[in-house]
């Protein structure tokens, strides 16, 4: 399948042929004068032009990096209040991902943990967002400070990885119990009868599955023999909107936050009512391999806090949303189970205990419908008994980060 594309046409001019009977350079002159006004007059505006476009763009470039920079101070931890700290304190710089992350799951989460870890530290994120890569070679280089992580990053949430774990120290324990894993499409509206009798990975290798350039899902449809179209993130929701392919799964948790996106630029899509895809897929916690205080405070905190049950609280208070929970229909719903062979090395290493989803009964396939799940305890905030209402849901006043 190829990306649709728009094209102009483009009549050719005409020629103007030059009268050849011209007797006097008076004649000619003013002729010449014009077009040469004219023609200035082409090139001026089109530098006006020019110059309004830019100006525009780089406002609009300014708002968005301004947008993503700007972060209250008293959630900042700057590498000079980390070099001042008392001895014994311990230093937890989480680098931002987009957005405030102040308020998401993923600090929240972190702060919790060291709460209950019981060690004293310093909490904070750091006051502008880097790429991943930049993340991760800090972290790598192992200092806290200086050229080489000058915003002394002391720990990130990156995805499961075998690169990464040899570079740097996961915490083993699934940030979100493993609910990355759990796959749920945007589709057009019309093609919704597709998904109603899917009930095997083979039958859903029949589907063209839409996803963005380089994402890490991409290997795992691929490994499961999935059709998978690939895209820039601009264009994904344009291609389902105008119906050129079958289904874009996200994540359960992506969901309510592009909610109100779709209901912007793509009001011909809906969340898909029957499939939830599944594989092994988790966020960890990463710190330097040179930090074993702040790893041990991190899986010491994060065990206590899933015992007296603050983490459970704390998932279900910013991902078990009410919208979710309509969405879902969870009940309702075949879960397909696909393979992840790139996480099996990270994986051996999380206690059971700390998933929230049975893998192994998913794996094996006597897990394979939305009414099992809800059966488990943590997985009750999601079910109801009824069908959720067929009328399109009303965007929701604030989304999970």
């Amino acid at each position: 399948m190829t990306e649709p594309h728009s094209g102009t046409s483009s009549g050719s001019a005409e020629k103007s042929t030059p009268d050849v009977t011209q007797t006097s350079q008076a004649a000619s002159a003013p002729a010449a004068t014009d077009s040469g006004w004219l023609h200035g007059r082409r090139t001026l505006l089109s530098t006006i032009t020019t110059l309004v476009v830019v100006v525009i763009g780089y406002g609009l470039i300014a708002l968005r990096l301004q947008s993503r920079e700007t972060i209250s101070e008293q959630h900042v931890l700057r590498a000079t209040e980390v070099r001042n700290l008392p001895a014994g304190t311990l230093p937890v710089v989480l680098a931002r991902d987009d957005g405030v992350a102040a308020s998401g799951f993923n600090y929240q989460l972190l702060q919790l943990v060291l709460q209950q870890s019981g060690v004293p530290h310093a909490i904070g994120l750091t006051a502008s967002v880097h790429p991943q890569d930049e993340v991760v070679e800090a972290l790598a280089s192992g200092s806290i400070g200086g050229s080489r992580n000058p915003e002394a990053i002391t720990v990130a949430m990156l995805g499961a990885g075998r690169s990464l774990s040899r570079r740097l120290q996961p915490v083993p324990i699934p940030v979100s119990g493993g609910l990355l894993g759990l796959r749920v499409g945007w589709i057009h509206r019309d093609r919704t009868p597709l998904t109603a009798s899917i009930r095997t990975p083979q039958q859903l290798q029949e589907l063209v599955l839409l996803q963005g350039v380089g994402w890490k899902d991409v290997k795992v449809l691929d490994q499961a023999g999935m059709r998978t179209y690939t895209t820039r993130p601009r264009e994904l929701l344009r291609l389902v909107h105008y119906n050129r392919v079958d289904l874009y799964p996200r994540g359960v948790t992506e969901l309510e936050r592009e909610h109100p996106e779709v209901l912007r630029d793509a009001p011909n899509v809906v969340v898909d009512p029957h499939v939830m895809i599944v594989y092994p897929f988790a966020g960890f916690f990463h710190v330097s391999r040179n930090n074993p205080d702040l790893a041990q405070a991190i899986k010491t905190g994060f065990r206590r806090a899933i015992a007296n049950g603050s983490y459970q609280r704390l998932l279900e208070k910013h991902l078990f949303t009410p919208w979710l929970k309509q969405q879902l229909d969870l009940p309702q719903r075949r879960l397909i189970y696909l393979p992840n062979p790139d996480a099996e090395e990270l994986f051996r290493d999380v206690d059971p205990n700390h998933w929230i989803l049975p893998w192994h009964q998913l794996e094996r396939g006597t897990l394979s419908r939305g009414d099992q799940l809800c059966r488990l305890p943590r997985w009750r905030l999601l079910c109801d008994s009824g069908r959720r209402s067929q009328q399109r849901p009303t965007p929701p006043t604030s989304a999970p980060s």
